[in-house]
């Protein structure tokens, strides 16, 4: 018989095939779902455009979350990423603590989208939120974001430089102004928890600290909607090779 019953199953060759490949998919479709949520900082000085262009048809090809890259080199990136791009292309934008004034990052907001940015990543103003001034990152959030209009507008907070309630806080007020994603610099699992539960899921959270599987595991696990890893795609290559051994 073509269709044999597969001894104490109860179900044929050809629907236990089904099955398994049924599993492969849906094993494929969550790693895909993972690697969505991985994205690559680019931002050392050491990076030429033949870097940017390998990086950019490798995130292409797996269909990474997104690359972060500073202002000047976007026209490079939309042009490597190509007419149909799969990967978001993020400028960051007055780093490392937002010493920048509030004029100025919106000048850098607004060529990057001039640029064909898709998202920016903005530090806070670290000085003010020490300052207690969260008046002024409230205001500075508010301009930001109008001026980012249809674009994704995403906050850096630097958690190393911070305490843990000014974080809470500065997290909060963000939260409160509508921005799309804060991202959280140097935090630890614990810091990830406490802060998803200050801003009441008004936004998306992003960690960096993603550099291998069990972290990237970990911060997903404790809140985080989307991780920052130093080797990104070598990370996503990973889960996407043991989807398919599985």
């Amino acid at each position: 018989m073509e269709d044999l019953v597969a001894e104490n199953q109860g179900i044929s060759v050809s629907e236990e095939e089904q099955f398994k490949e049924f599993r492969r998919m849906k094993r494929l479709e969550e790693a895909a779902g993972n690697v969505a949520k991985i994205e690559c900082d680019c931002l050392s000085p050491n990076l030429d455009k033949t870097g940017l262009r390998e990086l950019c048809r490798e995130a292409n090809a797996i269909k990474l979350g997104g690359i972060v890259v500073r202002p000047s080199v976007v026209k490079a990136c939309v042009a490597f990423l190509g007419k149909d791009p799969q990967t978001s292309l993020i400028a960051a934008v007055s780093c490392p603590d937002g010493g920048e004034t509030t004029e100025v990052k919106a000048l850098a907001v607004k060529r990057a989208i001039k640029d064909g940015i898709d998202e920016t990543e903005v530090c806070a103003p670290t000085f003010f939120i020490k300052e207690g001034n969260f008046a002024y990152l409230k205001k500075e959030c508010k301009k930001l974001m109008k001026i980012s209009r249809s674009r994704a507008l995403r906050i850096v907070l630097d958690c190393a430089a911070l305490r843990e309630q000014e974080v809470l806080r500065a997290a909060s007020t963000i939260a409160d102004t509508g921005v799309n994603c804060i991202r959280l610099n140097g935090a630890d699992g614990d810091l990830l928890s406490k802060v998803k539960a200050a801003v009441k899921g008004k936004c998306l959270l992003k960690c960096d600290g993603g550099d291998t599987l069990a972290a990237f595991v970990n911060l997903t696990v404790m809140g985080a909607d989307c991780v920052s890893a130093k080797s990104a795609c070598e990370l996503a290559n990973s889960i996407l090779r043991q989807a398919e051994q599985d």
